[in-house]
C-alpha cells in the first residue's frame, strides 16, 4: 500500500476515495448507529474498510479495533467529520445539552491529539457554529463551489435538486495542522445558498447524510494537494 489514511465520522467515504483509488489502505470510523445512520452513499473500493464504531476522545484505532481481521496501519493523514447537530449555528434553535456539546468539541480536539501523536496532516470539517467559540478559531473557511472546478459535470450529483459541481454556498470552517495543504480554489457559478434541502425533509435520516457529506471537489483537491507523489 501506498500509505494509510484515517476517516473519522465517516460513513460514505467520499473524503478518502480518491485516496483509495490511488493505493492507499483507507479506514472510515462511524457509528451505524449513531445520529446519521447507516449511510446510503457509500463508496465501495477493496482499498476501502468501514469500522462500525463509536467514536470518542479515547479513541486509538491502531490499538482498539484488534477485532478488524486486518491490521491498521498508523495513518499518513488524518480527516474527521463530528457530527454538527450540537454544534451548527443552524440547529441554534434546538435544545442542546451542554454536555453534548462539549463531548463533540472533545471528539474535535481528539483528532488533533492524534495527528500530533502520529505526526501527520490532519482536519477537521463542520459548518460555522459553537466548535469556534468552544475550542478555538478556524484555521480555513470554504465554501463548496469554490472547489467544484475539480469535478466534471458528467459526474453528476447525489440528489435532483443538488447543484452539479457543488455549485452553491454553505460557509464551512477546517480545523488543520501538522503539514495539511489547503488545497487551491477552482471555483465554478453557483446558486448561492442551496434551498434545495428545505424541500428534502429537514429532519429525515436522509437529509441529514446530504448535508453531512463533504463536498466532493473539496475531498478531491485535498487529496491532489496532500498526497504523496
Amino acid at each position: 500500500m501506498k500509505g494509510t489514511v484515517w476517516s473519522f465520522f465517516d460513513g460514505s467515504g467520499l473524503a478518502v476515495i480518491d485516496y483509495a483509488e490511488a493505493g492507499y489502505a483507507c479506514f472510515c470510523f462511524n457509528a451505524d448507529s449513531g445520529d446519521h445512520g447507516e449511510y446510503e452513499i457509500k463508496m465501495r473500493h477493496p482499498n476501502i474498510t468501514y469500522v462500525n464504531c463509536w467514536i470518542d476522545e479515547n479513541t486509538d484505532p491502531a490499538g482498539h479495533w484488534l477485532d478488524l481481521c486486518h491490521e491498521i496501519g498508523k495513518p499518513d493523514i488524518i480527516f474527521a467529520f463530528p457530527p454538527c447537530t450540537h454544534l451548527a449555528g443552524s440547529g441554534g434553535k434546538h435544545e442542546r445539552e451542554v454536555s453534548d456539546m462539549e463531548q463533540a468539541v472533545l471528539n474535535a480536539k481528539h483528532i488533533e491529539e492524534l495527528g500530533n501523536k502520529y505526526n501527520c496532516p490532519w482536519y477537521v470539517e463542520n459548518p460555522v457554529g459553537k466548535m469556534s467559540t468552544l475550542w478555538r478559531k478556524p484555521d480555513y473557511y470554504f465554501d463548496p463551489y469554490e472547489y467544484g472546478g475539480y469535478l466534471k459535470r458528467e459526474e453528476g450529483s447525489f440528489h435532483p435538486k443538488m447543484p452539479l459541481q457543488d455549485a452553491y454556498t454553505k460557509k464551512t470552517c477546517l480545523w488543520a495542522g501538522n503539514g495539511f495543504i489547503m488545497p487551491d480554489k477552482k471555483p465554478v457559478e453557483h446558486i448561492g445558498f442551496f434551498w434545495g434541502w428545505k424541500y428534502l425533509g429537514g429532519k429525515s435520516m436522509k437529509t441529514k447524510q446530504l448535508r453531512s457529506l463533504t463536498p466532493r471537489g473539496f475531498a478531491r483537491a485535498v487529496f491532489k494537494f496532500n498526497h504523496k507523489v
